[in-house]
């Protein structure tokens, strides 16, 4: 069983602000010693996203570091869809105008992948899927990490925190592809116009016309599917569980980043703005339930499997759905579970509030 510390959003005063609430968090994961290279992941939201973990949360944990004798930088990674962080270039650039400058974060904004995505370590991890996996170098290579998640849904996850962090955003491109192979979609031909915006959406080139009908290849495909959205006839279609198995993924690969930084990670889940979507999304949509609070612990799986507990509770005490399964259909616990069988982490914990 593992400890997973609370403190809710109910407490929050002009007495006990976040950053009183983060300053004692912080204190109950001591990974951080004198002279370690600390990487603190964040995600600094996509251009037009503005429900991401605020600036002043993050200047909060750099601080923090420093004082404990550690050299901080913040850092994420470039993705796989077509925003403004497809490569290093335009990932400093969104993050600086989110908030996370040299200037107000008093340490510097590093790519943990490079410039094109592709600066990484291969780490074996024996998973059912997944037998090694990419993990982005400045992640890598950093003495120790502070995760700062925003608990919110995701349409492919059901719920992004901290195993979502460490098996996706911690990955450079190759290692995210491998995660998302499961999604590379079909088109069904009867309901394709050959409109051509998806075409648009796809940075692969992996979407073409033949015959007047959108074509998928396969090989160029990540199946990351934000073509998705792009098609209002619904021809582009997801493979059957598709999302069952890249959770499994991603489970799995949440251990590639534990095997290179044992015992050396703390977790920080922040539980405000509840959107239904991910910060990659290029908008906020209304939150599904009120704000919980913030949780830290040593233990990725245990401090999601938490942050479930009490989302779920708020949402049942709001009376506004069942769980959190029914914002996208998709039940999150899933990847945790396929996390904590590679020894990721407990599913099992004690709250301290």
């Amino acid at each position: 069983m593992s400890e997973v510390f609370f403190r809710p959003a109910a407490e929050i005063g002009p007495e006990n602000t976040q950053i009183d609430q983060i300053e004692e968090l912080f204190r109950k994961i001591p990974v951080v010693e004198k002279g370690d290279l600390v990487a603190i992941k964040i995600h600094p939201g996509e251009y037009g996203n503005t429900t991401y973990v605020r600036p002043v949360i993050v200047r909060t944990v750099v601080d923090l570091v420093k004082e404990a004798g550690g050299i901080p930088f913040i850092t994420d990674t470039t993705v796989l869809y077509g925003g403004k962080r497809f490569n290093g270039a335009d990932l400093l650039w969104t993050a600086a105008v989110n908030g996370f400058t040299d200037g107000s974060m008093n340490a510097p904004f590093i790519p943990a992948d490079g410039l094109l995505g592709d600066d990484s370590v291969t780490v074996p991890i024996g998973g059912e899927y997944i037998d090694e996996i990419t993990v982005a170098s400045a992640i890598a290579k950093a003495d120790a990490m502070i995760m700062i998640s925003h608990c919110k849904g995701h349409p492919a996850s059901g719920f992004g925190g901290a195993v979502k962090n460490l098996g996706m955003g911690c990955l450079d491109k190759a290692g995210k592809a491998k995660v998302h192979a499961p999604g590379k979609p079909d088109i069904d031909l009867e309901s394709c116009v050959g409109c051509g915006k998806c075409l648009k959406t796809c940075p692969w080139d992996a979407i073409s016309l033949e015959n007047g009908k959108a074509s998928v290849d396969k090989n160029r495909c990540k199946g990351e599917l934000s073509c998705l959205e792009s098609c209002k006839f619904e021809a582009i279609v997801p493979q059957e569980n598709c999302t069952t198995e890249i959770q499994a993924r991603l489970g799995e690969a949440a251990l590639g980043t534990l095997k290179l930084l044992p015992r050396k990670i703390g977790y920080i889940n922040w539980m405000f703005d509840l959107t239904p979507g991910c910060d990659c999304f290029n908008f906020s949509a209304p939150a599904f339930a009120g704000n919980v609070g913030m949780l830290a612990s040593m233990d990725p799986v245990a401090i999601d499997k938490a942050s479930l507990d009490l989302i779920n509770k708020k949402i049942v005490e709001e009376g506004c759905m069942h769980s959190i399964t029914d914002v996208w259909g998709i039940d999150p616990k899933i990847h945790l579970e396929y996390a904590a069988k590679m020894g990721a982490g407990n599913m099992e914990y004690s709250l301290d509030i």
